[in-house]
C-alpha cells in the first residue's frame, strides 16, 4: 500500500468559499483533490507520467470531474471524511435526503461511487471534461499518431467517436443510450465511467472550441430507483490495472477491428520485455517472432513468384499466338502455370495473412502505455515519440529499397519505376510517427532482406544442381 504524503488542511478541510470545501490525497502514484460540490474531483495528477512537453499530466475542471447533479443542479454536500480515501456527502434537496459515498482504491487508482436518495429527482447526471488536443501534424505525408476520442459501450458493442482531427472551429454533438461504459481519452490515458446500477444511462458527447465534454444522464422520471452506483477511473490505459478494476474496462484500449490479434500480441510483447528488460528489444524480438511465423507462407509466395517470373516469356508468346482467342489464352496459361507450379494466388496469401497482423502490431506498439516515454538506447529516449535525428526512418527506407530489389516481380518496367518511390514515401510517412513503430518496420524490412537473400541463394543452387 502507498503512504499518504499530503492530507487535508485546516482540520479536515480547506475552505475555498462559503459553499465549497476541498479534501486532498497524495501518494507516490497520484495526487487528487475532491470537492464538496457534487463530490467531484477538482483535479487529479498522475505523478509517474508527464506529457510530451515534460509537464505533469493533470485532469481538472471548474465544473468538477464526475460531480453529481440533480435535475441539472450541482449538489452541495456536507462532507464527512471516513478515512484518507473514503468520504460521505449528505445534502437535503426539497426536503429529501441525498447521499453520495466515494471510496478510492489505492491499488487500482479507481473510485467507487454510490448516490442514494429518499425520492428520485427527474434526472441524475455526472459529467467530465478534457482539453481538446491538437495533433502535432495534420499533413497526409507526415501524419500524427496522436489519438483522442469518446468511447462507449451500448447494448450492441463498443463504439468510438474520433475527435483527434476536428478543427478548432468544428463542433461535435452525439448521443447514445443504454450505455454501460463511457470514456474520453487518448491512446495512453482515459477518464472512464462504468455503470453499476439497475438502470442504464444515456450519454452526450460534445466538442466545442478547446473543450471536450462527456455527460452521463439517468432519466429517473416515474422510476422507483433510489440508488445509482458507478465506478470512475482516471489514469493510464494499463491492461493490468484495467483488468483488475472491472472486466469491462479493458475495452477502453480500443485496439481496433483486429483487437483479437492485438491483445495476445501485447501479452507476448510484455513477456518478452520481462526477459530482455528493454521495450525496444522486446519490439525487435516480437517482430522477428512474427516474421518467423510467416516464413513458410513467404517461402511459398517466393517460389510461386519466381516461377511466374520464369515463364513470363512463354506466357507472352501464348498471348501473341492466341491474341484473337481469349479462351485458348486462358487454357494455355492455366496449363503452363500448373506445369511450372506457378500460382499467382500463392503470392497473395502471405499478404492477406499479414495485413491483419500488421495492423494489430501497429495498434499494439503505437497504443501501449508500457512503451510511453520508454527509452531504447542512444538517441532513442522515448519509443512513443518520433526519432529526432530521423535515423530509423532513413534506415527503414534503405532496407525497404533493397528488399524490393530482391523480391521477384512480374511488373512492367513503368510499374517497377513507380514502385521504387515507395520506400522514400514510406520513410517520409514514418518521420513523424513513434520511433517504436519505425523500429518495428525497420526490423521487419531487414528480416525481409535476409529472407530474400537466402531464398535467392538457395534458388541459385537448385538451378545449378
Amino acid at each position: 500500500m502507498s503512504t499518504v504524503v499530503a492530507t487535508e488542511k485546516n482540520t479536515n478541510s480547506e475552505t475555498i468559499s462559503a459553499s465549497e470545501k476541498l479534501y486532498s490525497y497524495e501518494d507516490k502514484k497520484i495526487k487528487w483533490t475532491i470537492s464538496s460540490r457534487g463530490l467531484g474531483l477538482s483535479s487529479l495528477e498522475l505523478k509517474t507520467y508527464t506529457d510530451k512537453d515534460k509537464k505533469p499530466i493533470v485532469f481538472s475542471s471548474a465544473e468538477k470531474l464526475f460531480a453529481v447533479l440533480a435535475d441539472s443542479e450541482v449538489v452541495h454536500f456536507v462532507v464527512t471524511k471516513l478515512s484518507d480515501t473514503q468520504y460521505i456527502g449528505l445534502a437535503n434537496i426539497n426536503g429529501k435526503d441525498f447521499k453520495r459515498s466515494i471510496k478510492y482504491d489505492k491499488d487500482t487508482m479507481a473510485f467507487e461511487s454510490d448516490v442514494e436518495f429518499d425520492a428520485a429527482p427527474t434526472r441524475i447526471s455526472f459529467s467530465t471534461t478534457d482539453i481538446k488536443h491538437t495533433p502535432s501534424s495534420s499533413n497526409f505525408l507526415m501524419p500524427s499518431f496522436e489519438i483522442q476520442n469518446f468511447l462507449f459501450k451500448d447494448h450492441e458493442k463498443v463504439k468510438t467517436e474520433d475527435i483527434s482531427h476536428l478543427e478548432e472551429s468544428e463542433t461535435l454533438s452525439k448521443t447514445a443510450t443504454n450505455v454501460t461504459l463511457a470514456s474520453i481519452g487518448t491512446q495512453y490515458f482515459t477518464q472512464s465511467y462504468i455503470d453499476r446500477s439497475d438502470i442504464l444511462p444515456s450519454i452526450n458527447m460534445e466538442v466545442a472550441g478547446k473543450q471536450a465534454k462527456l455527460d452521463i444522464h439517468y432519466n429517473l422520471k416515474d422510476s422507483k430507483i433510489i440508488k445509482i452506483s458507478n465506478l470512475i477511473y482516471i489514469g493510464p490505459k494499463s491492461t493490468e490495472i484495467l483488468n483488475k478494476i472491472d472486466p469491462l474496462l479493458p475495452e477502453v484500449m480500443d485496439l481496433g477491428i483486429f483487437g483479437f490479434i492485438a491483445k495476445p500480441l501485447l501479452l507476448l510483447m510484455k513477456f518478452l520485455h520481462g526477459i530482455f528488460g528493454n521495450w525496444g528489444v522486446a519490439i525487435i524480438a516480437l517482430t522477428i517472432i512474427m516474421r518467423l511465423l510467416m516464413l513458410p507462407f513467404n517461402i511459398v509466395s517466393f517460389k510461386s513468384a519466381r516461377a511466374m517470373q520464369k515463364i513470363q516469356p512463354q506466357l507472352a508468346a501464348v498471348r501473341e499466338k492466341y491474341k484473337n482467342d481469349p479462351m485458348s489464352v486462358n487454357r494455355e496459361t492455366m496449363a503452363m502455370m500448373k506445369e511450372h507450379n506457378a500460382n499467382p494466388l500463392s503470392s497473395c496469401l502471405p499478404m492477406l495473412i499479414q495485413i491483419p497482423i500488421f495492423f494489430a502490431l501497429w495498434k499494439t506498439i503505437g497504443s501501449s502505455i508500457e512503451i510511453y516515454q520508454q527509452p531504447f538506447f542512444g538517441w532513442i529516449t522515448d519509443l512513443s515519440a518520433y526519432d529526432k535525428f530521423f535515423v530509423l526512418p532513413i534506415l527503414m527506407g534503405i532496407t525497404m529499397y533493397f528488399q524490393q530489389k530482391l523480391t521477384p516481380t512480374t511488373m512492367d518496367p513503368m510499374q517497377a519505376k513507380i514502385l521504387n518511390f515507395m520506400p522514400l514515401l514510406f520513410s517520409i510517412f514514418m518521420i513523424s510517427l513513434p520511433s517504436g513503430l519505425t523500429l518495428y518496420n525497420f526490423i521487419s524490412a531487414l528480416f525481409g532482406v535476409v529472407q530474400q537473400y537466402f531464398l535467392l541463394k538457395d534458388n541459385t543452387k537448385v538451378q545449378h544442381a
